[in-house]
């Protein structure tokens, strides 16, 4: 198999699925069953890589401080991520999507977490 630069998770999940129905048939030689063996662990080290790349991205994004905290309609954004939620659940959704979607509802989540900390911080005020 050629080593191809920037592959996408999906292409290497496709090129995976068709590397294990190959050494699903019955009429493979050994030595071709161990060359798809072998391909198939550096292709699966190569998904490890991009899934571990996603993940840090994601890190990234939860690592932003999230700067207006004026005002938030909570009721809203429990909305907004319950339709992330409905998207995320699609069965023909790809990484990237998912991805996406994943980010948007982290920013959601950290705006109605940074609105709730300014909230208990303005109560707390007043309790003294």
């Amino acid at each position: 198999m050629k080593k191809e630069k920037n592959k996408t998770y999906e292409s290497i999940v496709e090129e995976l699925e068709n590397i294990i129905s190959k050494l699903n048939s019955s009429n493979i030689p050994i030595e071709n069953s161990i060359k798809l063996y072998e391909d198939g662990v550096r292709l699966s080290n190569e998904a490890d890589k991009e899934l571990l790349a996603i993940e840090k991205n994601i890190q990234k994004i939860k690592k932003v401080k999230v700067i207006d905290t004026k005002s938030i309609d909570i009721e809203k954004s429990f909305i907004e991520i319950d339709k992330i939620i409905e998207n995320l659940e699609d069965e023909e959704i790809n990484i990237n999507e998912a991805e996406s979607y994943y980010k948007k509802a982290l920013l959601i989540i950290f705006n109605i977490e940074s609105y709730l900390k300014k909230a208990k911080s303005e109560i707390k005020k007043y309790e003294q």
